[in-house]
Order: structure tokens, then sequence, then C-alpha cells
């Protein structure tokens, strides 16, 4: 297997330069014979901006307001053009979507000068998608109702569901693509705690009914609860998989490194296992880390780091180093499997 090249073509557009841009199909295809000539990339991710656009919020900042970048103008359609110059280019191309980044509200002018996304750019301006936006209810929420965790949506709920599975497949009508990766970083504030978020309505319904226990009010097994907001993933890549392969398409699946999905979301199971053992996954990428931004190293909310994992890939705590990882879980694992194994090192040496 060859590496992978992850194309974030929003950030590509605003702060690249000369192809590097990747502003025109023509600049797109001599970076993509570079990519496989001098990186010995074998297949590109293609981080759409069309899965779901965003409305923008921005406050006041006074005289110290930098203009905003602009995107050059764009006469051409990348999900047509983007995975046919990449296999003129030897390539195969996946489109690279999320599933908990839906964004969040602009705070009060007093918490951002205390609490922001990084100090250089979302800091004064806060985006959602018109579904978050919409439906604040679908927001995972704490355990009294007070707070939710905007960006992050309960997938309890099938209206979540079925707006995910629809802003995946309509992207893919085309054709063109020959696989979907759903990437789980979230670019949302960190909880304080681990276990502070996932006591929606149907969590706790459907959990008193399996355990006879109220998540909202009295005692509960933890891990029983982690388990059941892990299951709703497995359940809602389970109901994704036929549908792509009913086009033809395979599923990539990037995660981070532990059996607990860590910062900045929970302690809910991340079972990874159970998607390998039954082949819903056709590519595992592990090792993602949502405390950086990939494309420019920024460091996302660094007030707020959160504690009380049960594995924290950050800190290292509940897990071995990453050689040792590969060897003693993921390699014996993966290795009699058709799933393929990655591992994205935008965050640290090769």
């Amino acid at each position: 297997m060859g590496n992978i090249v992850s194309v974030s073509w929003g950030d590509h557009l605003i702060y690249g330069s000369g192809d590097g841009r990747l502003a025109t199909p023509e600049a797109l295809a001599r970076r993509m014979r570079a990519w496989r000539s001098d990186l010995g990339a074998e297949q590109i991710f293609w981080r759409t901006m069309k899965q779901a656009p965003r409305r923008a919020q921005r406050g006041r900042v006074g005289n110290t307001r930098q203009p905003a970048k602009k995107m050059p103008a764009i006469d051409w359609d990348e999900l047509t053009l983007a995975p046919q110059i990449a296999h003129d280019a030897g390539l195969r191309a996946y489109l690279y979507v999320t599933l908990f980044d839906e964004g969040w509200p602009l705070p009060r002018p007093e918490v951002r000068a205390r609490s922001y996304h990084n100090i250089y750019h979302a800091r004064h301006v806060a985006s959602r998608t018109e579904f978050s936006r919409r439906h604040p209810e679908y927001a995972l929420t704490d355990r009294v109702g007070r707070s939710r965790h905007w960006g992050v949506m309960c997938l309890a709920y099938p209206e979540v569901r079925a707006y995910f599975r629809d802003s995946y497949l309509r992207p893919l009508d085309g054709g063109g693509f020959d696989g979907l990766f759903i990437c789980l970083r979230s670019q949302s504030r960190p909880p304080e705690h681990a276990d502070q978020f996932g006591y929606n309505e149907p969590v706790r319904d459907e959990f008193r009914r399996r355990h006879g226990a109220d998540i909202c009010t009295g005692q509960f097994d933890t891990a029983a609860w982690r388990a059941h907001l892990g299951n709703q993933l497995t359940d809602f890549l389970r109901e994704l998989r036929p549908l792509l392969a009913q086009r033809g398409t395979k599923l990539a699946v990037g995660v981070p490194r532990g059996d607990v999905i860590g910062p900045p979301l929970g302690n809910w199971k991340l079972d990874w296992r159970t998607w390998v053992a039954e082949g819903v996954v056709d590519q595992l990428v592990i090792d993602q880390n949502a405390s950086k931004c990939p494309s420019m190293w920024l460091d996302l909310w660094p007030m707020h780091r959160g504690g009380g994992y049960v594995q924290n890939y950050l800190t290292g705590d509940g897990m071995p180093a990453l050689v040792e990882h590969l060897r003693t879980d993921y390699g014996p694992i993966l290795e009699p499997s058709l799933t393929e194994l990655y591992v994205a090192r935008q965050w640290q040496e090769r």
C-alpha cells in the first residue's frame, strides 16, 4: 500500500500559493502527479466543500480586525474533476467527510476574550451547518439538559442519521469517487470532563429499556453507557455500508488511537475491532488528532483540554506508545483481515 494524501481543498484555496492553491484543474493535475512521484501516494482523501454549507457569524473586533483572505473564483466542478484527475495520475480518490464537526454558535464577546478555537482564526467568527442551526436539540446534551456539545450530533436520532447519510451519498452520485472517508476528528470545544455529554432523550430511553436505570437521575453502569454511545456509531456505519456497496464505493474511517473516542468527544467505546471483524470498513486510519489543525499546525482550544478520559492519546494515559500499540493490538487483528491499516502522521515526526 502506498501513502494517502489528505487534501482539505478549502484550506488550499485560501492559504495555498502557486499550484499548491489547487485553484485550477491544470494546477491540481500537476500537484497530483507530484504527489504520486515524490510522495509515493496511491490515494487521495478529497475534503469537499459541498458536504454541508455553513452559515457564518462574525463578531466586531474593532481596529484589530484583519481582512479575511479571499477564495479565488472557481468555475469547475470539484466532485467531477477531482476524482477524474486523480485517476489520470494513477491515484484512487476517496471523498472526505466529517461526522462530528457541525460547528458552533458565536459566543458572547466576554467569552471570546478568554475562550476561543485558536488565536489566529475562528476566534471572532463562528459557523454552523444549517441542519445544526435549525436543530439545536440534536446536539449532545449534558445530564441535566442545561449545556450542549455544539457541533457533535447525537446519532440516536433517526433524523440525524438520515441527515448524514444524505449529505454523504449526494456528493457521490456522480460516481467518480472510489470510496468515502469519514473522519471522526472534531473541532468542537472539548468538554470539561470526558463523560459530560451524551444524555439525550433517545439515549436515556433506550438505556433504561435495556438496563433498567435512568442515566439522568440515578446510579447507572458507566461502562455500559459508554458502550451504548459507541454502538450508535457502529450501527450508523452498518447502515451506511450497504448503501455504499450498491454504488461500488469503499468505506474508510479515520479514528484516534485506542478503544475510546477520546478528546474532544468523550469516553464512548470506539469499537474498531467489530468494524474489522464484520468487514464494515475497507480502510482504517488510526492516530487522528483533534487538538491540532492538520493544515496549519495550530493548537485548537488551547485553554480547554478537559479530563477524565479512560484513554487519552494526547497525554498517552491508558495506552501504549504507537509502535507498541501497532505490534500488540492493531497488527494481530488487522493482518489476517481484509481491512487495510494506515497511520495518520501529520502530527508527529515520521
